[in-house]
């Protein structure tokens, strides 16, 4: 079940406890400088976000990116943010515009925050905070989850897309990533006969016609036009109906 079933969008910590920045000391700490817009709105456009899809921001500056992703794209979003004075910006310019339902800002160290809910991750921060956070991003992403950068690279990671992009008084880096893998439903034994005994809707038999043990939810998803957050849904009501045995991970 997504987080964004709850239709929450602020989530306090215990900031105080001396667990809770295992790496505030360290010496990659990221200042605030804001994304332009446009380029905000490329990162988006190079990751393909779609209405439905969820975006994660690490680190939320002003809120802009979670922001646009919900009011331009239809995408549910969320943000984690370090500092209190920029996360109760951002709580506030959420608040004023209404997005309370569909944007989440969480105070709190995005080492420590579960991104495994995401579609696509966006990031502004340093060639050396990109390297630390790389194998979180492996170890929780799903297969196909874009993560898109500005104009810090991800060492060791080779981009789908590298874009230079040009802004008033300088020229901006987008890198674009796709999480490597595949995630393949494996139909149940007897399909036939058990398919006649449920009933589905129109959407529910097109994935499951689908469905052979060797295609992809990326696959099926391409095929059906549908995203993989809502193919991945589908087939999880099909698991629960007996119809579909697992989702095997191929990473």
């Amino acid at each position: 079940m997504s987080d964004f079933d709850d239709y929450y969008y602020a989530v306090e910590k215990d900031i105080y406890s001396p667990n809770f920045f295992p790496y505030f000391n360290m010496p990659y700490d990221v200042p605030f400088v804001p994304t332009p817009e446009v380029v905000v709105r490329r990162m988006l456009q190079l990751a393909n976000v779609k209405r439905g899809e969820v975006v994660y921001d690490l680190g939320c500056g002003d809120g802009r990116i979670v922001i646009m992703a919900a009011r331009e794209f239809g995408a549910q979003s969320a943000c984690i943010e370090i500092r209190k004075d920029l996360y109760e910006q951002t709580l506030r310019r959420v608040k004023d515009l209404g997005l309370e339902d569909r944007v989440k800002v969480i105070y709190g160290n995005f080492f420590e925050e579960s991104l495994s809910d995401a579609d696509v991750v966006t990031m502004y921060l340093l060639t050396s905070v990109n390297e630390r956070i790389k194998p979180k991003l492996e170890r929780e992403l799903r297969p196909g989850v874009r993560v898109v950068s500005h104009d810090f690279e991800v060492p060791g990671w080779k981009p789908l897309i590298v874009e230079d992009l040009y802004e008033e008084w300088r020229s901006h880096k987008i890198y674009l990533y796709k999480i490597p893998g595949l995630e393949i439903p494996i139909p149940t034994e007897e399909l036939e006969e058990k398919v006649k005994n449920v009933s589905l809707d129109d959407v529910h038999m097109n994935v499951l016609e689908l469905i052979d043990g060797n295609r992809s939810i990326e696959e099926i998803s391409n095929k059906t036009q549908l995203t993989m957050r809502a193919v991945r849904e589908i087939v999880n009501d099909l698991i629960k109906r007996g119809l579909v045995k697992e989702i095997r991970v191929i990473k």
